[in-house]
């Protein structure tokens, strides 16, 4: 048997066991049976024996002969039949005793029924046709014989004192006397005594199971029980209660069964005649016919037609009996609410809201003035406030004219607490929903303490019925403009947004403001985009009213910190040319305008690149007039307002190249912004760096600078911001401008290498050392300065510039700039690799030019003769003088202190670790670097030797495989250059094969690459690459 199949045996081995346990309860209920207890001695006797059967049997061997479905099938019905079974013992003994009597001959039939099934079931297993011994199988058939002939029959006694308990509770008139008689019979018959404590308990007992009939709608049982409750009222041994005593008058008016339908065994509702004269049930007669009987079920007369004729006599009869009952019922529960007994109270209350289905129930009991304890009741925890809401519900939904005592009453203030307290009740949203159609009470509802609040967590409720409810009221409540900014404080906006959409002027100044102070999460931004809404709120910056227009602008400031907004704002075509009025117009408040440049800043500073094309009004923004408007503005505004002006020519310059050029072109403007350097305001000379640094990236001409002397003095201010300013912005900042100063103006570099600029940078640059060796990674400004002070420090490093090339050397700085390839940020390492690129261009320069003098000289010039022959010649990099151990590549030709080579500065390693980075521009910059070391051709053997040494091999191969096309194709020129000078192994052969001739796809490379197949002896010299 395979692993599933054990599964499933042992599944229905806990079966078996499960029926096995369920007969020995059943054997347990049956012992002290109270109706003919030697039929269910009989019975437990047989059953008792079934369990010592089921013990001894052998579940697996049943099913190998029987299948494991049929077994599975017949041990469940087996498990239902006998839990059923027991059941019907269980409640024949925890219910009144009367009506067991009084059931005795319909729970013995159900017995009876039942032994006969479970005769059929262990019948079913076909036990006899196993392989088990002689006992078992004769036991088998004795328990299936005694099962199947078994007879429940009640003892004459019995269904005497039950044909009298019927006969009792039919009669109209009940007399005292024969009541007490017939229960002192009742008393013998279950062994016990006739006294108020038995009675009580009966009554009890009946009245309960009478409840239970009457919440599962088993309307004829329950009449029954309450036949029952009447006939031990006639006893006397206790005091009827008065509303019972009307009941019980009006039922002896009336001979209940008669009502009765005797085929459903329910009162009728559709009684109709068939020939013979009897009534019946329609629903129930018909499907007795349909059955195929012809006959009556009452006299069993041979019927020769099946017509249906209507008694709607007996109907009228039925009808009247209803409503006479409901009115009894009616006037019963009025007293019983009213009262002080909690018990009869929530009785009442029971009754009467299955009364109020009826509207004139629920007029009636307005009428009565009931509204007040309904109200009160919900206050109390041992009262049924679930039954009293459903009062005030049919009250709400049917009495329109009682619907302000409902809110008098405190229901709305109580109906709130009571959901907070317990949790949600649908009719407590119901009854709001009602009582908000009225618009008087509707302002009512609202201005009830937490009731939006509660609504609107409502929303989300799992029933949909009351989300739906509490919708519909806060829909009922959203003409108060109040109440939807309460609502949208709650986080529900949708009321808010439409009523903002319908307002006039006034109201929408009252929402903008408190939209102002309102938590906005992204599932409200979703609401707010909306288009109307976003148009009626920005139109309002053309208002007259200066308290429109300012809070509008708090408000759409509020907004444009979150993207979607922005986008809904920017698609919006008056929104940026009301901002641009507002900063126009000569009369403006300035705070107005100062708000107004902050929202246009935002909203370019939240916009991609490309969405400066795409939306009329950012295209607006960038024109000639309104840039020259910004301008002036920077030059004529407050300090506070200028900020403003100069951060949103700042986000304009970051993402607009047209913006960037026509201030690069506004002479005035740049001397203007270069004088503000000057400002004794922090913030506003912040701004103004930033702006010129953003004017200046990306211009091939560098910074623009104002004419003389005005120059001069803008240089020596950024170089003194950098070397004495205590704001590591200002400085990363001044670093950044310094970095983009023209190339190509000695005047620049007369006046930077007097200055203390390179002693700033060094010293930016050994903090960042500093930092780094201790395990802590610079702040974000302070990577930003680094940054940026690598960018000027490559000015330095520029070949064409000996004098502040020789600066460098002097300040012994190439071991931490050195370190920042292995610890800075990816545009550190990448300014720092070009900077070395620089440096070594120069020292293989030199050191080429050294090496033909001295192979002119045949090594007849002493090296003393040759340095002083050459002072100014720059010969190699090292933190000490020349008796420095000799580089591996050019000798002692790179021994001077002044000179820097990537050899000696243990540049080549980090250089290679480098080329793994993914950022753009990283291993370009340090391809270039390496490729310095092989412009000598003396000294190529050497060199490669030093990128092979240092893994750059495998580096170059990685580059090639997921570098960027420019990395790739710097990438092959160098080791097109190393395979002329080196072997390389066998593995790395196949890897390089393999990636270049996957790059012979791209158009971009395959030139390239197919070169260097060919080098590689893999593509022939007449190749279509070439």
């Amino acid at each position: 048997m395979d692993f599933n199949g054990e599964i499933q045996i042992a599944l229905l081995q806990a079966l078996w066991d499960n029926v096995t346990q369920q007969a020995i309860e059943l054997v347990s209920e049956t012992r002290d049976a109270m109706l003919n207890k030697n039929s269910f001695q009989e019975f437990s006797n047989n059953i008792f024996k079934l369990k010592s059967l089921l013990g001894s049997l052998n579940a697996k061997k049943v099913v190998e002969a029987r299948g494991l479905e049929s077994t599975r099938a017949a041990l469940e019905n087996l498990n239902f039949q006998l839990n059923k079974a027991c059941k019907i013992i269980q409640d024949c003994k925890s219910g009144s005793r009367i009506r067991l009597l009084f059931k005795s001959n319909s729970i013995l039939l159900q017995m009876q029924d039942m032994a006969k099934d479970i005769a059929k079931t262990i019948s079913s297993f076909q036990l006899i046709n196993l392989d088990i011994t002689l006992d078992l199988k004769t036991m088998t058939n004795q328990i299936i014989d005694n099962l199947s002939s078994m007879e429940f029959q009640s003892a004459l006694a019995t269904e005497a004192i039950a044909s009298e308990i019927e006969n009792s509770i039919s009669q109209s008139n009940k007399n005292q006397e024969n009541a007490l008689k017939l229960l002192e019979k009742i008393a013998e018959a279950v062994g016990a005594s006739v006294n108020a404590s038995m009675v009580q308990t009966e009554l009890e007992l009946l009245k309960q199971e009478k409840e239970e009939m009457e919440a599962q709608k088993k309307q004829a049982e329950a009449l029954q029980l309450s036949q029952l409750i009447q006939f031990l009222y006639s006893t006397e041994i206790v005091t009827r209660p008065h509303d019972d005593k009307r009941i019980a008058t009006y039922h002896q008016q009336y001979p209940i069964d008669s009502f009765m339908c005797p085929l459903c065994h329910e009162m009728m509702a559709d009684p109709v005649a068939i020939p013979c004269g009897h009534s019946f049930e329609r629903k129930a007669i018909r499907e007795y016919f349909e059955r195929g009987e012809r006959k009556c079920p009452t006299c069993r007369q041979e019927l020769l037609s099946l017509d249906l004729t209507p008694n709607l006599s007996l109907r009228n009869s039925i009808e009247e009996w209803k409503q006479r009952d409901m009115d009894l019922r009616f006037q019963a529960a009025v007293p019983g609410i009213k009262s002080d007994d909690s018990s009869r109270q929530n009785k009442a209350l029971e009754d009467m809201q299955l009364l109020m289905e009826k509207p004139s129930y629920a007029t009636k009991v307005a009428e009565e003035r009931l509204i007040p304890k309904l109200v009160e009741i919900l206050k109390d925890d041992r009262l049924n406030s679930a039954a009293a809401l459903k009062c005030l519900y049919y009250i709400a939904k049917y009495c329109d004219n009682h619907k302000e005592a409902i809110v008098e009453a405190g229901a709305v203030r109580r109906i709130v607490k009571q959901i907070y307290k317990d949790g949600t009740e649908p009719d407590a949203i119901a009854i709001l929903l009602e009582l908000s159609e009225r618009e008087t009470l509707a302002e009512k509802i609202g201005s009830t303490k937490d009731c939006i609040p509660l609504l609107v967590s409502l929303l989300s409720n799992n029933n949909p019925d009351v989300s739906q409810n509490a919708h519909n009221v806060l829909q009922n409540l959203s003409s108060n403009t109040h109440f939807v900014v309460k609502m949208a404080e709650a986080g529900h906006f949708q009321p808010f947004v439409a009523r903002f959409n319908q307002g006039p002027q006034e109201t929408r100044t009252l929402m903008a403001a408190a939209l102002i102070q309102m938590q906005l999460k992204e599932i409200n931004i979703q609401v707010l985009k909306d288009k109307q809404f976003t148009h009626n709120l920005v139109q309002m910056l053309s208002s007259s009213t200066p308290a429109c227009k300012a809070t509008c602008l708090r408000s759409i400031k509020k907004l444009v910190e979150y993207p979607k907004m922005v986008k809904r704002l920017l698609k919006d075509p008056v929104t940026i040319p009301h901002l641009l009025g507002l900063i126009s117009f000569v009369r403006s408040d300035p705070r107005e305008k100062e708000e107004a440049a902050e929202i246009l800043a935002l909203l370019v500073g939240a916009s991609q690149h490309f969405e400066l094309q795409k939306y009329q009004g950012l295209q607006e923004l960038q024109s000639k007039h309104n840039v020259n408007l910004l301008l002036q503005l920077v030059a004529s505004s407050d300090p506070q307002t200028k900020v403003q002006f100069l951060h949103l020519l700042v986000e304009l310059s970051q993402k607009s190249e047209t913006a960037r050029n026509l201030i690069r072109q506004d002479e005035n403007a740049v001397g203007q912004l270069f004088s503000l350097l000057h400002s004794d305001q922090p913030v506003v000379k912040r701004w103004t760096m930033k702006l010129i640094y953003c004017i200046s990236e990306g211009d091939p001409a560098g910074v623009s600078l104002p004419p003389s002397p005005a120059k001069e003095l803008a240089i020596t201010t950024l170089a003194s911001i950098l070397t004495s300013s205590l704001d590591i912005e200002e400085r990363s900042t001044a670093a950044g401008i310094i970095s983009q100063l023209p190339k190509d103006d000695i005047t620049i570099d007369e006046i930077l290498c007097k200055s203390d600029t390179l002693k700033a940078i060094h010293e930016v640059i050994c903090s960042a050392d500093e930092e780094y060796n201790g395990n802590r990674a610079p702040a974000d400004q302070g990577t930003s300065l680094l940054e940026n002070a690598l960018a000027a420090l490559m000015r330095y490093a520029e070949p064409s510039k000996p004098e502040l090339q020789r600066q460098v050397g002097k300040l012994e700085l190439y071991p931490s700039l050195v370190r920042v390839l292995s610890r800075g940020s990816s545009l550190a390492k990448q300014r720092t690799a070009i900077a070395l690129a620089k440096l070594s261009q120069s020292t293989s320069q030199s050191v080429s030019d050294t090496t033909i003098m001295t192979e002119r000289s045949k090594h007849s010039m002493p090296m003393l003769f040759l340095t002083k022959l050459l002072p100014n010649m720059s010969w190699c990099c090292s933190t000490s003088s020349t008796n420095g151990i000799s580089c591996s590549v050019h000798g002692a030709a790179c021994s001077h202190r002044d000179t820097f080579c990537l050899v000696k500065a243990d540049a080549v390693k980090p250089l290679v670790r480098t080329l793994s980075e993914t950022e753009s521009g990283v291993a370009e910059a340090s391809l270039m670097a390496l490729e310095t070391l092989l412009t000598d051709h003396s000294t190529l053997s050497h060199a490669t030797a030093a990128i092979v040494d240092n893994q750059g091999v495998v580096a170059i191969l990685q580059v090639l495989e997921k570098g960027s096309i420019p990395a790739k194709t710097k990438a092959l020129d160098l080791f097109q250059k190393i395979l002329n000078h080196t072997q390389i192994t066998q593995t790395l052969f196949q890897r390089f094969e393999g990636i270049l001739i996957q790059l012979l796809h791209d158009d971009d490379l395959k030139k390239k690459a197919a070169l260097v197949l060919k080098q590689m002896k893999i593509l022939p010299e007449q190749s279509s690459y070439f």
